[in-house]
């Protein structure tokens, strides 16, 4: 009897995970990022939108303001795309003559990690849902340096 207890405990842990993790090999573990977001501090303000394009395509648009000058500091084109069973993140900002990639290397229900090894600054973009209108970016670099960014959406 108790061998029947521990299976059923057991497969009931085995199910309970597998409900938690998401297949990383399509766009749809990532519909939740559509729409519009945005953070604010004394200093800056920044809006990331993507909107779904097709099933394999995402596209994203992000931006710097500067509160005290009034005016774009920076600003990135971004895409999501599913291709041959994987999933990348393009980013094309100013200071890159070519979109720079980002492969999906891990994802859950409210999780995803981009990430570029070889790339100078960023290397990895660790996207988190923290609620329906609730996220944060991650931007990290070597030994983890850099930045996060708390998003909300309406």
């Amino acid at each position: 009897m108790l061998k029947i207890i521990g299976l059923v405990i057991l497969l009931s842990f085995a199910f309970h995970t597998q409900a938690q993790t998401t297949r990383c090999d399509s766009l749809g573990a990532l519909s939740w990022l559509v729409g519009d977001w945005s953070s604010k501090s004394s200093k800056l303000k920044i809006n990331e939108s993507w909107k779904k394009i097709s099933n394999q395509t995402y596209e994203g648009h992000g931006e710097t303001y500067s509160i005290k000058t009034d005016r774009v500091v920076s600003a990135e084109t971004l895409r999501l795309v599913e291709m041959s069973g994987e999933v990348f993140y393009f980013a094309k900002v100013a200071s890159n003559e070519l979109p720079i990639a980002f492969k999906l290397i891990s994802c859950t229900t409210d999780t995803v990690v981009f990430e570029n090894s070889k790339h100078d600054f960023p290397k990895k973009l660790h996207y988190q849902r923290f609620a329906s209108n609730k996220m944060t970016v991650t931007v990290s670099g070597e030994q983890d340096k850099g930045f996060s960014i708390d998003f909300i959406t309406e």
